[in-house]
């Protein structure tokens, strides 16, 4: 009760940084500073999302300026085919796109939609050039009706456009070649170039107005965007600057301290009082409780758990292990085994051969299992090993080791050595050991000394 009761004062008068006060302003700061990434990001990617939006909105303007381009050349290819060739295909292809397809039309809807309202230039352009390419048709319209008369098309298979277009008076007293002139030069005529060159003027305009508006817009959002990459550069100057100090007081608070307690205790000594006040309060914990470990120290090596022999685990260590895995849910595998004949070794050879015999055993199995393998000595020649973390499908893995360690028994290196084997029965545990686990191992091993020994036997329950 003194001693406990002098650790209690000696800590009472320590004074230092708490690692929870240290702790606490490592989070405080982080989640400031996290706030101010996360709202730095989120404008970034609002920037972002404007520029990619204004982008798109200005691309599908463009390309409905091209549709409606596309669908008023259309009509004129398909009028001047019809008035050079009176083939009814290019007349139908003609109402195809002025009553169905109606590029012209749409490519207007698309451009309203995306342009902003603000943009009345544009639009006005793009309904002026839809105005002048529904002018056309009016020539456009006439030329087939004159066509398709002096082809003498029966009228009633063209569409009623056609049928309805009422022709001027003296027209209609015209040859079929002058009607096929006339024909071809209203769409060819110079009025004619002229509206489609208007056309034209009209689109480029709209193309024109649409980039400049794009390019205004672009450099609005990149400057944007400029100013929130250096908010986000400043934060991550802030958070570098952070995790320096944090890291510059944890250095010094406590890494430095473990690494200070650390060579203290690999050299035995008292731990320095030094770092936060936790690292203070568990060095003079420590300094008053290691006089008395001591002793208890000294007890716990003289009960060593190694054989003498081999250095492997001894027969009570693995009692131990029998306790610490007994039931635990989790797969191990138990290999119980004998040399083989050993006595008939130390007759033949003296019992330092035997030894020597006990040794290289106990070395090859040490050598091909694993590190976290429990390799034990259980008294005499009979060793055995246990293996956690391993099921029954892994029996191919076993094998090549326990085939590999009698190849090489059967196989010695050293002058003069004798051949040996071993005999291994192996029983395998999805719950841990068991009190049935040793008997089906030992079941195993009975087997292969029966089938001749210097192999391994796997338990089968239904060979029992």
């Amino acid at each position: 009760m003194s001693k406990e009761h002098g650790t209690e004062n000696k800590a009472g008068r320590l004074k230092g940084l708490k690692i929870r006060t240290l702790s606490l302003w490592i989070v405080v700061g982080t989640i400031l500073v996290s706030v101010l990434i996360g709202d730095g990001v989120i404008n970034v990617m609002d920037r972002y999302q404007e520029l990619a939006n204004m982008t798109k909105k200005y691309i599908v303007s463009e390309e409905a300026v091209m549709d409606m381009a596309v669908g008023s050349n259309y009509l004129t290819e398909q009028a001047r085919l019809y008035a050079m060739t009176k083939e009814r295909s290019h007349a139908d292809a003609y109402f195809t796109e002025v009553d169905v397809t109606q590029r012209r039309e749409k490519s207007l809807e698309q451009i309203e939609a995306h342009l902003p309202t603000t943009d009345t230039e544009a639009l006005r352009m793009s309904k002026d050039a839809l105005r002048l390419s529904n002018e056309l048709m009016d020539l456009e319209i006439h030329s087939m009706k004159l066509a398709a008369q002096s082809a003498g098309e029966d009228l009633s298979k063209l569409s009623p456009k056609i049928q309805e277009y009422s022709l001027p008076t003296r027209e209609k007293n015209y040859t079929d070649q002058e009607k096929a002139d006339l024909a071809c030069q209203l769409v060819f005529g110079h009025e004619y170039q002229d509206m489609k060159q208007q056309i034209e003027q009209k689109l480029s305009g709209v193309t024109d107005h649409v980039i400049s508006i794009c390019d205004r817009e672009q450099k609005k959002s990149e400057k944007a965007m400029k100013n929130a990459l250096t908010r986000q550069i400043l934060y991550t100057i802030l958070v570098v600057g952070l995790v320096i100090l944090s890291y510059a007081m944890i250095a010094a608070l406590i890494l430095r301290p473990i690494k200070i307690y650390v060579n203290c205790i690999k050299n035995n000594n008292f731990l320095e009082i030094t770092g936060a006040y936790e690292f203070k309060y568990l060095a003079a914990t420590y300094n008053n409780v290691y006089e008395m470990s001591l002793a208890q120290q000294n007890m716990l090596r003289q009960k060593a758990e190694r054989d003498a022999l081999t250095g492997l685990l001894n027969r009570q260590a693995f009692e131990q292990l029998k306790e610490q895995l007994h039931n635990v849910p989790k797969p191990i595998a138990l290999l119980l085994i004998d040399v083989d004949i050993f006595k008939s070794i130390n007759d033949t050879y003296g019992h330092d051969m035997g030894d020597q015999a006990l040794i290289k055993v106990a070395n090859l199995l040490a050598s091909n299992f694993r590190r976290a393998d429990y390799v034990i000595r259980i008294g005499g020649d009979e060793f055995a090993v246990i293996m956690e973390k391993i099921r029954a499908d892994k029996e191919q893995i076993v094998s090549y080791k326990l085939d590999e360690i009698n190849w090489a028994l059967q196989h010695p290196q050293e002058e003069n050595f004798p051949k040996l084997s071993i005999s291994v029965g192996v029983a395998f545990s999805e719950q841990g050991y068991h009190d049935d686990l040793f008997r089906q191992a030992d079941q195993a091993l009975y087997k292969t000394k029966e089938n001749g020994r210097c192999g391994h036997t796997f338990y089968r329950p239904n060979e029992s």
